[in-house]
């Protein structure tokens, strides 16, 4: 798996440009769920925000480790590899039914390319020049896919053999 996600594919030809998805360069931190205790609770201290010097404005008075999670932790939209955006669920390992290794997240299919109420994920120039969506659809919806009425599903792999069972995670 490593090898396979380390280089883009290479197909013989293209039919258009811009079909193949580009690396990104971000790597977000693991959800807060997935952190230790003590850093959790760092996370709902609003003096050890205010003192890091961030954006951290009024909307999150009540609730400031939402800041993390919102803008910092976890992005959004369509994926390889990465860490699991928990929701539904409480964070939990995913165990290969084969052979009881701890499978890895391996694709992300995503109803949208960033979350609702919040600019953290959006691109600065999609914020500059917003892409019309067509009526109906959500907001970054931009394959214009639905997964379980605007959730996302996540294959998980198994590390120690790509012949196990993959799991499947709708969150």
């Amino acid at each position: 798996m490593t090898d396979i996600l380390n280089a883009p594919p290479e197909p013989p030809a293209i039919q258009f440009p811009g079909y193949l998805p580009e690396p990104c360069l971000l790597t977000p931190d693991p959800s807060a769920m997935e952190l230790s205790k003590e850093l959790q609770e760092q996370l709902g201290d609003r003096s050890r925000w205010q003192a890091a010097g961030s954006a951290l404005d009024s909307s999150y008075e009540v609730a400031p480790d939402e800041f993390y999670g919102g803008h910092l932790s976890i992005a959004p939209g369509w994926k390889v590899g990465g860490w699991t955006r928990w929701g539904l669920t409480d964070p939990r390992p995913r165990i290969c039914s084969e052979c009881g290794t701890e499978a890895v997240p391996l694709l992300t299919i995503d109803t949208t390319e960033w979350g609702f109420g919040g600019e953290g994920w959006i691109p600065e120039e999609e914020q500059a020049n917003p892409t019309p969506m067509l009526p109906g659809q959500p907001p970054a919806n931009f394959t214009r896919i639905v997964v379980a009425s605007g959730y996302n599903i996540r294959l998980h792999v198994c590390p120690a053999s790509p012949d196990h069972p993959h799991i499947e995670l709708i969150q």
